[in-house]
């Protein structure tokens, strides 16, 4: 990363000035706060998405199944959270988090999402004491003791997951949906990073939301997904397929903060924690981290704690920070998908270019930089699944560019040399 923080950050002045002057609060808020880093459940600690928010109720009340689209660090858990905890008295939920899949190149048995699925489920028993009959349920497919699918001891329920399958999460959900049905609730099943659900063997998501649609009528389902691209080939695959075929999915999408309503988040945050800060470093905030919530909230935060403490500032440890993110997430990425290299490659020469460039001149700059030739057609194709994966993107005109963020840059470009350096 040293390589890259000195020749992108030094545009940039690196020290804030520390503005003191806040009040010490009597008593600590137990709550969440704009500058939280983590997903949010109040919408009080939610900035500007009250749209959104209605917009998933209604799908909700509607039964209809809800996809909330955007990229990584949007808010899209959180206003998925937001949501159901603001209709907590009418539902069930049900939340099972496939961003916990493994990052091996591979796919996964079904017993990974049969994993998952009873963790989520075992939340629902340990909750409501009425759900007492589904752990009965489960422990009689499993032939395990009903204690052990309350605690979820794995070292007796694991060996026994090799033969759940798809039927026996179906016949699971339709028992908590007549339990829902009994207690006058619906019941919220929210697949989060739904993407992941393609590296899910044996796992038929068609027979599954099938299930729900035809047999579950107090049953919902909300999907959210970072990878935008990838999450909506999904959907549109099961949307077209039987036996879900002729349904489908309303899309919710969240989009970055523009430059105003990123100074509001950020004006709002200082103000709820006490400070006073330059409006310089406000508007420096919003050009370096183009509208999006959670680099804005890690900032904030960030900045906060040093103001308050009496340290230093530099906008690069911030910046740096957020780009060890990215560079994770997108060395994850080249770790599964089929064309690494190639992948870094790209991500190089767009950035030699300047951040952004046509086919032909992305093309013209690999051959140069890595004096292979690659035919534009198959540029094309590594291009649209980079930008699927929101990892690049396409504007008018046949251009791509790198997202406009100053961090995912940095995480890009630092991640694709480093995977050269050790690959090539």
């Amino acid at each position: 990363m040293k390589d890259q923080l000195p020749g992108i950050i030094g545009l940039y002045d690196n020290t804030f000035p520390l503005s003191l002057n806040f009040p010490v609060p009597e008593l600590f808020r137990w709550r969440k706060i704009l500058f939280d880093t983590r997903p949010k459940n109040e919408r009080a600690d939610f900035f500007n998405r009250d749209k959104e928010i209605e917009e998933l109720k209604d799908i909700l009340k509607h039964n209809d199944f809800a996809a909330v689209l955007g990229i990584r660090r949007i808010g899209k858990t959180s206003l998925v959270m937001v949501t159901l905890n603001e209709v907590k008295d009418e539902i069930i939920p049900l939340v099972i988090n496939l961003g916990k899949i493994g990052s091996e190149k591979k796919l996964y048995p079904m017993e990974t999402f049969s994993k998952l699925f009873l963790e989520g489920t075992s939340e629902i028993i340990k909750k409501y004491t009425f759900a007492g009959k589904i752990s009965r349920l489960i422990s009689n497919r499993l032939g395990v003791d009903p204690k052990d699918i309350i605690d979820l001891n794995w070292a007796k329920i694991k060996i026994k997951l090799r033969d759940f399958n798809t039927q026996d999460v179906n016949e699971i959900v339709r028992g908590l949906d007549e339990i829902a049905d009994d207690n006058k609730k619906k019941l919220v099943i929210f697949l989060d990073e739904f993407q992941n659900i393609k590296r899910i063997k044996g796992f038929d998501i068609g027979s599954f939301l099938h299930d729900i649609y035809e047999w579950c009528k107090n049953t919902v389902l909300i999907v959210s997904g970072s990878f935008v691209g990838v999450t909506e080939e999904v959907l549109n695959q099961v949307e077209a397929e039987k036996p879900f075929f002729g349904r489908k999915f309303f899309k919710v999408y969240l989009e970055r903060f523009n430059e105003d309503q990123s100074r509001e988040f950020l004006i709002k945050g200082f103000e709820e924690e006490g400070i006073k800060i330059d409006e310089k470093i406000i508007e420096k905030a919003i050009k370096l981290f183009d509208g999006i919530p959670g680099w804005l909230a890690l900032f904030g935060r960030t900045y906060t704690y040093s103001v308050k403490h009496s340290h230093n500032i530099e906008i690069k440890d911030i910046i740096k920070e957020a780009a060890k993110q990215v560079s994770k997430d997108f060395t994850n990425f080249l770790k599964i998908s089929s064309s690494p290299t190639r992948y870094a490659e790209i991500i190089l020469s767009i950035s030699r270019l300047g951040g952004k460039g046509r086919l032909k001149e992305i093309a013209d700059v690999m051959n140069s930089l890595y004096k292979e030739e690659i035919r534009e057609s198959r540029l094309h194709d590594l291009l649209s699944t980079l930008v699927n994966y929101s990892f690049v993107k396409a504007e008018k005109r046949g251009i791509y560019s790198l997202p406009s963020d100053l961090p995912t840059r940095i995480g890009l470009i630092h991640a694709s040399k480093m995977w050269l350096k050790k690959f090539r």
